[in-house]
């Protein structure tokens, strides 16, 4: 089954040209985190779709500058994404 994440924020008191999101299984700010957005997000959302059944994941998001200054992060956010039990099980007794 297919799990994703969805993450939305206020947008940056700035003019900002876009924002770029973070994840990492450690602190996003730290060590192993990745940026996950191919181009700028324009927007205030991005879905997360490369989230894996018991993963703990953490992410943060930074503003852009029109000449491509990137603040400082956000505050964190986490998401444990839930791993789902199987499901029809049967029992035939005889």
């Amino acid at each position: 089954m297919a799990h994703s994440v969805a993450l939305s924020w206020i947008a940056s008191l700035d003019t900002v040209a876009g924002y770029n999101v973070y994840r990492g299984t450690n602190p996003p700010g730290g060590e192993g985190a990745t940026h996950i957005n191919a181009a700028l997000i324009t927007g205030l959302t991005y879905t997360d779709t490369a989230v894996f059944a018991g993963e703990n994941v953490d992410y943060v998001v930074t503003a852009v500058s029109s000449v491509g200054v990137e603040s400082v992060h956000s505050n964190e956010v986490s998401a444990t994404i839930p791993i789902f039990p199987p499901t029809g099980l049967l029992a035939v007794a005889s």
